[in-house]
């Protein structure tokens, strides 16, 4: 599945830019927040910075920020990442590496919301709202599926996904396609050179295997 595509967004997709995600993230803390920043890459980067000041200045542009006298508060869109962000339970990454790679995919899980965020080229993402029915690991598993095959049409890849939870070290399953190759997992638990153990695939779709490395990890 990519991330660049000219099929137009439905009406409930939100663009937003890395340093406003920043801003939003600034507006909260705790190990949520704590987590968001780590499975979005953003740990590293401090609170206080130009960038959280410059995506103030551009949700404030936007009209995502209300004023009353020295008090901010977020609305509209904003305000519901932003709560997104700051209770989030669970996170996915999906990424394809190799011949035309593509930007990674997150998925996130908070009590009442769960959405995708689509990176895209200059440090945007859409985010999307999904259904609450929706099953994240069966979501995570159609993610994988679409970026093998991306892979497989290039000859060669490696898709990389994570699964992030508070209080543990991100779980990961990597999946490994060539041309004329059995299709490979890489996934807990560890070998005894302490590298993920590689199996082939069989039957078993990339996705599918994903999933299961996820839902059976301690």
């Amino acid at each position: 599945m990519t991330n660049e595509s000219s099929t137009p967004l439905p009406d409930s997709a939100y663009r937003i830019t890395s340093h406003e995600i920043l801003a939003l993230l600034s507006f909260n803390s705790g190990p949520e927040i704590d987590l968001s920043r780590k499975a979005l890459g953003l740990a590293e980067l401090p609170e206080d910075s130009d960038l959280v000041r410059a995506g103030v200045g551009t949700l404030n542009i936007r009209g995502s920020i209300h004023r009353e006298g020295e008090d901010i508060a977020l609305q509209g869109d904003a305000e519901v990442i932003a709560r997104i962000l700051a209770s989030a339970r669970s996170w996915y990454q999906v990424a394809r590496l190799g011949p035309a790679a593509a930007l990674p995919t997150y998925v996130v899980e908070s009590p009442g919301a769960r959405a995708a965020f689509f990176l895209q080229p200059l440090s945007e993402y859409i985010c999307l709202p999904l259904r609450d029915d929706i099953d994240l690991a069966d979501f995570v598993e159609q993610l994988v599926d679409g970026a093998v095959a991306e892979a497989q049409a290039a000859g060669a890849g490696v898709i990389t996904s994570q699964h992030w939870t508070p209080g543990a070290e991100p779980v990961v399953a990597n999946i490994k396609v060539a041309d004329g190759e059995p299709a490979l997992l890489a996934a807990l638990p560890l070998a005894a050179d302490g590298q993920l153990t590689v199996r082939e695939l069989g039957d078993t779709t990339a996705g599918a295997a994903v999933a299961a490395a996820f839902r059976t990890a301690p």
